[in-house]
């Protein structure tokens, strides 16, 4: 009887663990993400930050975006910031009639910095891949609205994220693709930058993907690939072991950084020349893909066009805003498409 007791007990004590390391694992991956970001706001000297709503790809707000926000909110106000109340914040927007739709645009960064004194805001985005949650953070200046730090962290599933996933998008699980899947060219544009994502094919456990890039700008001008990271339907995370952009090779380190190389120097980035309305071929290689995986979830890139001081390429480094694209559900078919 006194060891059916003591199990008893044992068991109830479990049950009432698990979930609160799961929530503890959930809010030290978020505080892990503030603590960046901390150090992003401070090596610029400002002190006064707000922080919007996270949303989806689509500017949609939802649970777990506010959820992570709030979280977020917190960890800052420890780290000697001054952090502006959100529902203080979304109040002095509501009295003067601005309009959030959930998405940073330089007019409504202003506006934010005008009404509550912030000089920078926290935002971010949530993408579902498979039963996770990438999480992408960018702080932002409130004068001009371009990134001056960011942030990315893929949050380990457990049943808080899984509950919070169910609430926020109304789902009963994030669904995973076909084990086959049919691959369709997909065109993405940014900075007047078009990226066409015309073949991806396997080579062993390498996915190839081949793709088109144009300068739509009327001006000749330097495309800048700073970054380059992708996440299979597992969750698994990958970084491009090659990179070639119209016959030039660039230099990737480990974390998916883009530079360049020159004779024999690494350079900080890497920036392509480009006429208007140029079209070059490039590459992307991305190795050791298992044999499990059936898609890559999405493949995200961020690009920036730089500003050239005359024709002959004599260039100061200031780059336009950064933006991100991405490419998503790319499949893996393997020979025979045999499912392991």
């Amino acid at each position: 009887m006194l060891k059916t007791t003591i199990t008893t007990l044992i068991a109830v004590v479990i049950v009432c663990i698990e979930p609160c390391l799961a929530e503890d694992t959930l809010i030290n991956e978020i505080r892990s993400v503030a603590s960046t970001i901390s150090e992003s706001f401070q090596a610029t000297g400002k002190k006064i930050v707000a922080v919007a709503d996270f949303t989806d790809l689509e500017g949609n707000v939802n649970t777990l975006g506010r959820f992570i926000a709030e979280e977020i909110s917190i960890s800052l106000s420890s780290k000697q910031l001054t952090v502006i109340d959100r529902n203080l914040l979304k109040k002095m927007l509501y009295e003067k009639n601005i309009s959030s739709s959930g998405i940073i645009d330089p007019a409504l960064a202003k506006s934010i910095g005008s009404v509550s004194g912030a000089e920078a805001i926290v935002t971010g985005s949530l993408q579902p891949v498979s039963n996770s949650i990438y999480l992408s953070v960018k702080l932002i200046d409130v004068n001009n609205a371009k990134i001056i730090g960011g942030t990315s962290l893929l949050l380990s599933r457990n049943s808080v994220l899984d509950d919070l996933i169910k609430m926020s998008f109304k789902l009963p699980e994030i669904p995973q693709m076909p084990a086959i899947a049919e691959f369709s060219p997909q065109v993405k544009e940014a900075a007047d930058f078009v990226f066409i994502l015309k073949d991806v094919k396997m080579q062993d456990n390498a996915m190839v993907l081949g793709l088109e890039i144009k300068n739509a700008h009327q001006d000749s001008r330097y495309l800048t690939i700073d970054y380059i990271k992708a996440i299979d339907d597992a969750g698994n995370a990958y970084f491009p072991s090659s990179l070639i952009v119209g016959g030039i090779k660039a230099y990737i380190d480990q974390s998916g950084k883009i530079q360049s190389i020159r004779n024999s120097q690494i350079f900080e980035h890497f920036d392509f020349w480009m006429k208007s309305n140029q079209t070059v071929k490039a590459e992307i290689i991305l190795k050791n893909i298992p044999n499990k995986a059936k898609t890559i979830g999405f493949l995200e890139m961020t690009i920036a066009p730089v500003t050239i001081m005359d024709s002959r390429g004599t260039f100061m480094r200031l780059e336009d805003d950064p933006s991100t694209i991405q490419f998503t559900n790319l499949p893996v078919k393997r020979k025979g498409n045999v499912e392991q």
